[in-house]
């Protein structure tokens, strides 16, 4: 698109410098027309018909100008039609930082227990279920290429490992209206459900609401962004 733009842009601009350059030629020639070699009638009509030509390549050179400007408004409004599409996308596919009330769950191992990658998904699956618009894990942005999984001590999520024997802490976004009144409770009797197949002494577990959550953009160096293997198919 930007460079279509530009290439209208130039046409125009050639097209103007042209028209310029013809008007300048004729009223050169009316300047160094000799009189000596024509009538006074013969003059008089020469100039008339320069005057002509000159007023038509005005006004040609007006309409230009106007569709300069119309060309510059359109695509004004179309490059923030784009932008603005580009944002709601970007947003959407996690590359934005995002802010709203939300929940946040809480997975503490107690004693020689390590968190389980399984714990952290039914949690964020239970959370993309609940209507959740935007989950983080220790801060690293859910996207759908983000992996949970288990590497000996650690869980790996979107290529960066966390130590299973640390507390894990997964943020949602989801709608305000339901939080107090059906998700909260919800995640709590999921939380309880879990801790007695569990047990009550491997894993504590807390739900709370919390407003105006952050949860933070997918960095630009995790391996959700990486396209440099995807080539365009025409």
């Amino acid at each position: 698109m930007g460079n279509k733009k530009y290439y209208q842009y130039g046409t125009l601009l050639i097209v103007c410098v042209l028209v310029g350059a013809v008007i300048a030629l004729l009223m050169k020639n009316v300047n160094a027309f000799d009189t000596g070699s024509k009538s006074l009638q013969e003059l008089q009509n020469q100039i008339i018909e320069y005057q002509r030509k000159n007023e038509d390549l005005n006004n040609r050179n007006a309409r230009l100008y106007d569709y300069i400007r119309e060309l510059e408004r359109d695509e004004g409004e179309s490059y923030l039609l784009v932008m603005e599409e580009r944002e709601k996308f970007a947003t959407f596919a996690g590359l934005r930082t995002v802010k709203n009330d939300g929940v946040v769950i809480t997975l503490s191992p107690i004693g020689d227990y390590k968190i389980q990658d399984a714990l952290v998904r039914q949690f964020t699956n239970e959370l993309s279920a609940l209507g959740a618009q935007a989950i983080s894990i220790n801060n690293e942005r859910k996207v759908t290429t983000t992996e949970v999984r288990t590497s000996r001590d650690n869980i790996m999520i979107n290529g960066i490992a966390f130590a299973r024997s640390e507390p894990f802490e997964i943020k949602a976004i989801i709608d305000p209206s339901k939080i107090d009144s059906f998700v909260v409770p919800y995640l709590q009797s999921v939380s309880e459900s879990i801790k007695k197949q569990l047990g009550e002494d491997l894993v504590a577990i807390t739900v709370r609401h919390e407003k105006g959550i952050i949860i933070p953009a997918l960095s630009e160096d995790r391996i959700g962004y990486a396209m440099d293997l995807l080539q365009p198919v025409d």
